[in-house]
């Protein structure tokens, strides 16, 4: 991942969603649908959101989470993983950020739904 990681809270134009159209930002926790178990109890994984970066060959940029595991090499097991910027996120919720502002961030008029499956 590149060095220009931005500050937790700080405003990131990432044009990723979560499943009601609130932008991500860096240091968001959201909550990711996992599985259906027994008796249709549903499963969930939480994720923290680590910034926007793009990988050397390309430029492409992806935003990436965290696994909560404190990994920061994507290389690695377990490590970050990313999603592609310009999607709304259906089973992603955001259910904690750093200024506790993800209430109040504007939304877009309809951002685009195009799945996501952590």
């Amino acid at each position: 991942m590149s060095k220009d990681t931005p500050n937790p809270g700080s405003v990131v134009v990432s044009d990723l969603y979560d499943k009601r159209g609130i932008p991500i930002m860096c240091g968001d926790v959201v909550k990711v649908f996992h599985f259906v178990g027994v008796r249709r109890k549903r499963h969930y994984m939480y994720k923290q959101c680590v910034g926007v970066h793009s990988y050397p060959n390309g430029g492409e940029k992806y935003m990436f989470f965290s696994h909560l595991n404190f990994k920061t090499d994507p290389a690695e097991r377990d490590g970050p993983y990313h999603e592609r910027l310009g999607r709304k996120l259906e089973h992603y919720e955001i259910v904690q950020s750093i200024k506790c502002d993800h209430e109040e961030r504007p939304r877009p008029q309809q951002p685009e739904a195009n799945g996501g499956n952590g």
